[in-house]
């Protein structure tokens, strides 16, 4: 026959789980990390921003090579162009990133 081990009473997990949520609850704040986003949220932008512009160039310049019939200078001057608008877009993120950093939770709006 199957015999009924019985483990420990619900009430002490119950206990351990409300103290679990309690500690979830509290707002914590990592070096660098803005409230309700994760610290590679940032990192992950910077790098969209990058290859946003750089694809964005390349896919003008590449369409305008068509068109115009100027393969490939067009194609390189929108990889040129989309390069560094990405770079530019990154670092105006990084420095917005930078600023909120700075100023804290308690100053941003």
């Amino acid at each position: 026959m199957a015999r009924k081990e019985s483990g420990p009473p619900f009430d002490e997990f119950d206990a351990r789980l409300e103290r679990m949520k309690g500690r979830a609850d509290a707002p914590q704040r990592k070096h660098g990390a803005i409230e309700g986003r994760t610290p590679w949220g940032g990192g992950i932008q910077v790098g969209i921003e990058l290859v946003a512009g750089v694809a964005g160039g390349v896919l003008f310049g590449w369409a305008l090579d068509s068109w115009l019939g100027t393969a490939p200078w067009l194609l390189i001057v929108g990889f040129v162009l989309g390069a560094a608008a990405g770079t530019l877009n990154a670092w105006r993120w990084m420095q917005r990133f930078e600023q909120r950093t700075r100023e804290g939770p308690d100053r941003r709006q």
